[in-house]
């Protein structure tokens, strides 16, 4: 396994499962224990999502010590503001069944999220929460929230080939923010996988499509949250630290962006009122 070094002085891991619709308890129960025995030691999960009982039930149902394992939740911009943050931020731990959070983010940019922050930053000098970050905020949105004098140590994007952003990875990278990848292979919806210059270099390796699309994020730096409820698929993403793309193929993938997002803009002035009233 490969970690990354954050701003904290935490370590994170290069890979981490991901929960988001995993509501229905069999998948969670299918999901945790072949994740657990994969090697996977970081959940991914959020007050939004709905499903934060039910992880920390099967989390806890397979023994493993909590210092074995990390969890990130986040807070819903509805939950923005001192008091219902604090709220939030109980309620998850008190689903969660846990006394700490490993890792807690904003989920998106939104009115009052300062306030927010500054509980985030209490928590955290309490020990509560033990890195503080944020999830979908643009270049902009972080420069803002660099005034604060509060630095995050985490952005967590729609990242995969289709969204390459270099400016936004150049940026965190210059700010020593480390770019976590959501929806890394970009969702079922996009054709990523039948690119056919990823199905040669996977064809190199002896790797799958998937797998090369997961390790071109890594290779540039870049933590990746993937996703499934199939035991083999699970194990299939975890393996990708046996091999090394090259810089050739490097120079190759960054030829199939697109900049293609298959989810909501961080900065849709509409999407972001919306989601306050969530």
């Amino acid at each position: 396994m490969k970690y990354y070094d954050l701003n904290d002085g935490n370590k994170l891991p290069a890979i981490g499962f991901g929960t988001y619709k995993i509501t229905d308890e069999k998948d969670m129960d299918v999901g945790i224990s072949s994740a657990l025995d994969a090697g996977y030691t970081y959940f991914d999960t959020a007050k939004f999502y709905e499903n934060e009982k039910l992880l920390g039930k099967y989390l806890k149902s397979y023994g493993k010590n909590r210092s074995n394992y990390k969890i990130a939740t986040k807070v819903w911009p509805n939950s923005y503001g001192a008091d219902k943050t604090k709220k939030s931020l109980d309620d998850s731990m008190k689903d969660l069944g846990v006394d700490y959070l490993d890792v807690a983010l904003l989920h998106w940019y939104g009115k009052d999220y300062k306030e927010t922050w500054e509980v985030f930053k209490e928590y955290k000098d309490q020990g509560i929460i033990k890195t503080i970050g944020v999830c979908n905020f643009s270049i902009d949105q972080l420069t803002e929230l660099l005034d604060t004098g509060i630095k995050p140590a985490i952005d967590q994007l729609e990242s995969h080939l289709h969204l390459q952003d270099k400016d936004t990875n150049e940026f965190l990278k210059e700010n020593n923010i480390l770019h976590q990848a959501w929806s890394p292979l970009a969702r079922a919806n996009s054709d990523l996988l039948g690119e056919k210059v990823l199905q040669e270099i996977a064809d190199k390796y002896g790797k799958s499509p998937a797998q090369v699309a997961l390790r071109w994020n890594i290779e540039r730096g870049v933590m990746v949250l993937v996703k499934s409820v199939h035991d083999y698929r699970i194990r299939e993403n975890i393996d990708i630290f046996d091999f090394d793309l090259t810089d050739e193929d490097m120079n190759s993938l960054a030829s199939i962006d697109k900049k293609s997002r298959y989810s909501s803009d961080p900065e849709d002035k509409v999407w972001l009122e919306k989601i306050r009233n969530m």
